[in-house]
């Protein structure tokens, strides 16, 4: 519709009205800023103010509220204040954390009750929400209704997962509810409830959650289930071990590459890339001892292990490997050493040990001075307790100094 401003009147009556709507609006505006400022201040009176001046706003009310229970420890004012916030905005769940807060100091559990679930319809899939209402019902022992929200807050934010998973093992003890309701179907953390497990010392819970990891048939990185193969060492569970790496080996076609049919040796020949864990090879990093792969000198293969001795005493090289073996059961091993410039009173030797009594199989001739590529032989038969050798490369006795290089290849176990 067109309006006639010809006439002078109509021409300052609308004038008038654009006047009044500019007035209007920067009074709306500077009202607002002004609130806004006042709303930035912790000091009571300021945020007293905010809320009288936009009665309609929900945050200077939540503002005042929070104001109220925390800092005045006034919770009926609390309480007044964070039910008018979640009148005005319902969707905030910030709101309806501090009114359930307001409640549980009032000691108004039901309202609480309420105010949580206001808080969880809000944001369903914040996990700070969903913390602090699964930890209410924690408290509530209601155990049922915190497992999902725990499921909820490991999904969103990793940094919770280790709390969460420690809070829902210490509520339940409950492997299986913890699996079934809280877990994600996520491999990381079922390592982090496996770890947590294995640092309690609960082994069945932990084979559970072994067997439900492998049941999700989702990749993950090998070398994570070494803390849990290094537990079963430790406990002597050498069935669940061995069990362990061929789980392992059948996931992996690289794994699988590592294992030579007949040679109970994993990595006999030295040709692939130390794992570090499981039953391949290990080694540590000594102050005395250089380890590194020789490529240019070896008895088979493409390469061999050289061991530089410093100078210092040092009894084990620091370059072992478990392997699984039956009890009363004969055996045959076999490497091949090579030595250059080896001065001590006492060489390197390969030492086969129970890797749980200690007691001794086998300790090959000493390498001293220099020597070409030799066959280091040796038959033996198990004791009625043994069923996990340690393999290494040592010195008997170890307490003499010694300097010189030392190289082993080709290092083979079979059964007779």
């Amino acid at each position: 519709m067109l309006v006639n401003l010809h006439s002078g009147l109509r021409k300052s009556v609308f004038a008038a009205l654009c006047l009044a709507t500019v007035g209007a609006y920067v009074a709306v505006v500077a009202n607002h800023y002004v609130a806004f400022r006042l709303g930035t201040r912790t000091d009571a009176q300021s945020l007293e103010r905010a809320a009288a001046l936009e009665p309609g706003n929900a945050e200077p009310q939540w503002k005042l509220g929070r104001y109220s229970l925390y800092v005045a420890q006034n919770p009926a004012a609390a309480i007044a204040n964070l039910e008018t916030a979640v009148a005005l905005n319902p969707h905030i769940a910030q709101y309806w954390l501090d009114l359930a807060s307001g409640y549980q100091v009032a000691g108004d559990i039901q309202r609480q009750s309420r105010a949580l679930e206001k808080a969880l319809q809000a944001e369903p899939t914040a996990p700070d929400v969903a913390w602090q209402v699964a930890n209410f019902y924690l408290v509530e022992s209601d155990v049922t209704r915190a497992l999902p929200l725990f499921r909820t807050v490991m999904e969103n934010d990793p940094t919770k997962v280790d709390a969460a998973l420690q809070l829902c093992w210490q509520a339940t003890k409950d492997v299986d509810a913890i699996l079934s309701q809280a877990l994600p179907a996520k491999p990381d953390i079922y390592f982090v409830l496996l770890n947590l497990l294995i640092e309690s010392g609960e082994a069945a819970p932990a084979s559970e959650v072994w067997a439900r990891l492998l049941f999700l048939k989702q990749t993950f990185t090998t070398t994570h289930a070494f803390r849990y193969f290094d537990y079963l060492l430790k406990e002597e569970q050498t069935n669940s071990a061995v069990q362990v790496w061929q789980a392992l080996a059948n996931r992996s076609s690289e794994l699988s590459s590592y294992i030579e049919p007949g040679n109970l040796i994993v990595d006999g020949n030295l040709e692939k890339s130390f794992l570090n864990g499981g039953f391949d090879w290990r080694y540590e990093l000594l102050d005395a001892v250089q380890l590194s792969v020789d490529t240019s000198d070896f008895h088979g293969g493409n390469q061999s292990l050289r061991i530089a001795f410093k100078g210092p005493a040092v009894a084990n090289a620091g370059f072992f490997q478990f392997v699984p073996v039956h009890p009363n059961t004969d055996y045959r091993f076999s490497a091949y050493t090579k030595a250059q410039d080896i001065e001590s009173a006492s060489g390197p030797r390969v030492v086969i040990v129970d890797a749980y009594s200690s007691d001794s199989y086998v300790t090959t001739d000493d390498s001293l001075g220099t020597t070409g590529w030799r066959q280091q032989l040796a038959d033996f038969k198990t004791g009625p307790e043994t069923s996990m050798l340690l393999v290494k490369v040592a010195r008997v006795p170890g307490d003499s100094l010694i300097k010189g290089t030392f190289w082993i290849d080709d290092i083979s176990l079979v059964q007779r």
